[in-house]
């Protein structure tokens, strides 16, 4: 996968950009792991702020852009030196029936499978260290 766009659930996302986000750095927020569904859900800032946003978002001038992704049916997770502040490179590799998903930096890393994967819709905030 190259774009966000081309997610499941990227609706939304595709409404407040006007043009293709390529999939590439993030600033990690949060990840949750739950073991009893083999789910993953990550939750990250990208560096793009949405050039089209709805009219409720327009009242601010916002700086920064959250958005996240929910896996299923997840195996062969590792974690390596988390947590970090440092920006990670992510990549969605369709592999098959499955997508591998990495997020590597010099120092840290994430790597898992999963069946299922889809964007989380984006959310905008103000913040003093923008990504």
């Amino acid at each position: 996968m190259q774009y966000w766009n081309d997610l499941e659930g990227s609706t939304f996302f595709s409404m407040v950009f006007s043009n293709r986000i390529e999939i590439g750095e993030i600033k990690l927020f949060s990840i949750d792991i739950d073991i009893n569904q083999s789910l993953v859900t990550m939750a990250f800032d990208i560096r793009e702020v949405p050039d089209k946003p709805p009219r409720k978002w327009q009242s601010a001038q916002y700086n920064a852009c959250r958005i996240g992704i929910t896996c299923s049916e997840v195996e062969n997770i590792t974690i390596k030196n988390l947590p970090t502040t440092k920006p990670l490179k992510l990549t969605i590799l369709e592999n098959g029936l499955r997508f591998k998903v990495t997020a590597i930096s010099e120092n840290s890393a994430i790597e898992f499978t999963t069946s299922f994967l889809s964007l989380r819709d984006p959310t905008v905030y103000l913040t003093q260290t923008p990504f």
